[in-house]
């Protein structure tokens, strides 16, 4: 292995990276640094690695499933589940941040990405929460750590690409989510119920309005079920389900809830290719990073050190969970994983890691990146709902909500078989 090139392959990413150049380029440029001190006749492995890469179909599940989200976002999906929630569950103590955990875990099965969670269940939730006379801190807590739940419940984008990485199958990983995610939202229902105030200023429930508003979500309910339960009983892939996912969102916004119009299709398609062309980018440079690892020999020498140290799995994990805590506060959830994935998943098969289980294990060490400072993208979303709100006072508010994923992370490393048990079932 040529140190030399593994050094400038590092400090060219770091030096495009404290000079603020985007993620992707920098990558991408790092990789082509790299891979021109081994030889300029390597650089043919881009092209070749590129176009296999992106010839896989289960990538293009990803910008539907961004079309998807982007539908619902405009479309107030979140409006109406958060409702019908809050209609069942307003009066009881802590009644509306749990109404929020129920929206954030139903628009998580929807949409795919954390961000897009925040956004649409925060922006509903918070003014609520307040007007209850709940803490800043439970109330940015409880919404930095529900839209998390948007990458590991599926369907899920980091998911997605993890299993394109690996050739692990996504319907399982997929599967392997749901249980993991629903013990987080428990967790955070249980959070809000002890440290709620004691009285609520909910209006007095009405048993035939709540069943009123039940039957009105209907079409929302269904749709994590058609999209969800097809991928489960094998009628059809991730990637045909996000694209009946698209037809769905675009039948219920347009014809059943009317919230969208034709006049609305070309602004939602505008920021659906925006969306996508930013990842896309990062997708794209980082797989230039990774042909650069490949030639470099990094992950296989790795893994034979590993082996050869003979070290327990649980330290391989910790040291697993301790890089990605780090780069979490620097960079984003999907250049973590393109970055790291190729590197820790041979050293997971040398230990005898399960592969569904490792990619569960390390989608809820991204759930902690999106919340950790100063790059969290969660914290910046709430901001963006606060305008008037100083990013520094959220960021103080929110992170001592890590310590519910941290409990998720802890119960799911010694109990493996909550993620494992689904897909056991099954196969």
């Amino acid at each position: 292995m040529d140190f030399l090139t593994i050094g400038v392959l590092l400090a060219t990413l770091l030096l495009f990276l404290l000079l603020g150049v985007p993620v992707g380029f920098a990558l991408g440029l790092a990789g082509v640094a790299a891979i021109l001190t081994i030889g300029p006749s390597f650089l043919i492995q881009i092209p070749l690695t590129i176009t296999k890469s992106f010839s896989d179909v289960v990538l293009i599940a990803i910008p539907l499933f961004i079309l998807m989200g982007e539908i619902l976002y405009r479309g107030k999906v979140g409006q109406q589940l958060f409702d019908t929630a809050n209609v069942w569950l307003g009066r009881l103590r802590g009644g509306t941040g749990m109404s929020a955990v129920f929206a954030f875990t139903f628009f998580a099965a929807i949409v795919g990405s954390s961000m897009a969670s925040v956004l649409t269940i925060g922006k509903i939730a918070i003014p609520e929460m307040e007007q209850q006379g709940y803490s800043k801190r439970l109330t940015y807590g409880l919404t930095a750590v529900g839209g998390s739940l948007g990458i590991l419940i599926p369907p899920s984008i980091p998911l997605i690409i993890y299993a394109s990485l690996t050739d692990v199958s996504p319907g399982q990983v997929f599967i392997a989510g749901f249980l993991p995610g629903f013990f987080i939202a428990g967790l955070l229902a249980a959070w809000v119920f002890w440290k709620a105030p004691r009285t609520s200023k909910a209006p007095a429930f009405n048993f035939r309005k709540a069943c009123r508003a039940t039957l009105h979500s209907v079409p929302d309910l269904l749709l994590p079920i058609v999209i969800l339960g097809g991928i489960y009983a094998g009628i059809y892939t991730p990637t045909e389900a996000a694209a009946i996912g698209v037809i769905y969102a675009l039948i219920l916004t347009m014809a059943v809830r009317r919230t969208i119009s034709l006049r609305d299709l070309p602004a939602v398609l505008t920021d659906t290719l925006k969306s996508n062309a930013m990842l896309l980018t990062i997708v794209l440079g980082a797989l230039v990073f990774g042909s650069a690892l490949t030639l470099i020999g990094l992950p296989q020498m790795l893994a034979e050190a590993t082996q050869a140290a003979a070290m327990p799995q649980w330290a391989v994990m910790l040291m697993f969970a301790l890089i990605w805590l780090v780069m979490g506060c620097f960079l984003e959830v999907i250049s973590i994983i393109l970055i790291t994935v190729p590197v820790f998943f041979p050293i997971a098969q040398a230990v005898g890691i399960d592969p569904i289980w490792f990619g569960i294990f390390m989608v809820i060490n991204m759930e902690m990146s999106v919340i950790t400072p100063p790059v969290g993208m969660n914290l910046f979303a709430i901001k963006s709902i606060l305008p008037n709100e100083t990013l520094g006072a959220i960021t103080r508010a929110a992170v001592p909500s890590l310590i519910i994923l941290l409990i998720g992370l802890v119960v799911l490393w010694f109990f493996p078989g909550i993620a494992l048990l689904l897909v056991r079932h099954a196969i």
